[in-house]
């Protein structure tokens, strides 16, 4: 590759002098008559011109394969110079190094990019700063496990993709197994396609009893926080990492939870990627899972952080096992629900109201209230029913004004748990309260009640 540098001062040389290895060409040309430290070392040669003319810059003959820089502390002195090469035949790719505000149509001349040096710099620092942040955290995460002879990763009931990467990596980050260190639930994975994502990744998740939670020196909670839990279930906590928000009433030795979040999967990936801790193919794939499932493809809440994960896991994960995973077959009792919603659904504008009545699995709510938004031209859903005496809501919002997360914890936390994002949220409460609340005693009298609550808030 031949390199073309013309510069009217040096300043910048630090910058440029990566870009030129062994088997590289490089032509410096001193334009003006600025003097230079004659300790700076060219790598290549160098020419010194008060002025470059068309005629001189002809001999260069530089081309389209060639690469020029230009370093600039009078912009305008290198307008002849610009003009005649990006009018030539085959101009050559330009990138103009200035600490100047410069207005530079980049439809009239395609072939330049102007680099503000000075906010480069100030945006690499910047992210270095972070960096140190997360890698610092990270640090503390490994400190308060890694003394630990016993870790014990916990999700929710019923665990997502989500939730499972975010147990792998930190079981990756500790140097734990599936003995000293299991991913675990209280419940079972009951989904088909996180079921086919444990069989893939050729991994578990154990199904623990609360007898045996006191046999572990330390619990890690991710994706999920202790109040999720019954009370007094959990009362040492070491670490919490969640990227849903932050219900007051307990304290850990390390915590993260940051709303700013899409996926707890980033997060992880995060301190794996500051601390240096290697990122295998199967770790790669479940945390990029992680990420597609719980941002629906970046679709759904996420953020520049989720989308720097993704293009760092992206190349590194396998993407074979990636489609096998998000592509499970429903067996009958699931494809029945789906026919169950369509049949029972309501608008009120661009809201979809959804009754299931009673389930024989919860995991059916929020996977029917993704598939909602999918039905005419609903932007914001939701979907309802009863599961061991309990209430279940699934809120899903594409546009809608209306808040999901705040919704639900105005409605119906004082009856139970409730809360969420802007664009997803869930609430569970008894039954029972709810009738006794709201003075109806059927089914069909709760069916109508929520309907008639939800959809007054939602389309005012």
């Amino acid at each position: 590759m031949r390199y073309f540098l013309f510069a009217d001062h040096f300043g910048f040389m630090p910058f440029i002098s990566g870009l030129v290895d062994i088997t590289d060409d490089m032509t410096v040309i001193k334009v003006g008559g600025f003097t230079h430290d004659n300790n700076i070392k060219f790598p290549g040669r160098l020419f010194e011109r008060e002025n470059i003319s068309p005629d001189w810059l002809a001999r260069l003959n530089i081309s389209r394969e060639d690469r020029v820089l230009i370093m600039a502390q009078d912009p305008k002195r290198f307008d002849l110079l610009i003009d005649h090469m990006s009018k030539s035949d085959s101009p050559p790719p330009i990138l103009f190094l200035t600490d100047k505000a410069m207005a530079i149509s980049t439809g009239a001349l395609p072939n330049i990019s102007v680099v503000n040096v000075p906010s480069m710099v100030g945006l690499h620092l910047a992210n270095e700063w972070r960096l140190i942040g997360i890698r610092e955290k990270a640090y503390r995460l490994w400190r308060t496990l890694s003394s630990a002879s016993s870790v014990l990763i916990m999700t929710q009931d019923d665990p997502d993709p989500d939730a499972i990467a975010s147990g792998m990596a930190i079981q990756a980050l500790i140097g734990g197994d599936p003995d000293s260190s299991p991913i675990a639930t209280l419940g079972q994975v009951i989904r088909n396609e996180n079921i086919a994502m444990l069989r893939l990744l050729d991994t578990s998740v154990r199904t623990i009893s609360p007898e045996e939670i006191g046999q572990f020196e330390k619990v890690v909670m991710v994706d999920v926080q202790p109040p999720y839990f019954d009370e007094g279930l959990f009362e040492n906590v070491a670490v919490v990492i969640d990227h849903h928000p932050y219900p007051p009433g307990y304290e850990a030795e390390f915590m993260d939870i940051n709303v700013s979040y899409g996926a707890t999967s980033t997060m992880m990936s995060e301190y794996l990627i500051a601390g240096g801790i290697r990122i295998t193919e199967k770790l790669a794939t479940a945390l990029l899972y992680g990420v597609i499932t719980d941002t629906m493809l970046l679709a759904r809440e996420s953020s520049s952080k989720d989308f720097e994960a993704f293009s760092h896991l992206w190349p590194l994960a396998n993407h074979q096992m990636l489609s096998s995973m998000s592509r499970p077959r429903l067996n009958p009792e699931e494809l029945n629900y789906f026919v169950r919603a369509i049949h029972n659904r309501r608008m009120v504008g661009d809201f979809l109201f959804v009754w299931l009545g009673y389930v024989k699995r919860d995991d059916i709510i929020p996977r029917l209230a993704d598939f909602s938004l999918q039905i005419g031209d609903t932007s914001f859903s939701a979907v309802c029913g009863v599961y061991q005496d309990n209430i279940i809501i699934s809120l899903r919002n594409n546009g809608n004004k209306t808040d999901a997360g705040k919704l639900a914890a105005t409605l119906f936390s004082g009856m139970g748990s409730a809360g969420g994002h802007r664009t997803m949220a869930k609430a569970i409460f008894p039954l029972e309260i709810f009738q006794k609340t709201h003075g109806v005693k059927s089914i069909k009298q709760v069916k109508k009640t929520l309907l008639d609550i939800l959809s007054k808030v939602v389309s005012d």
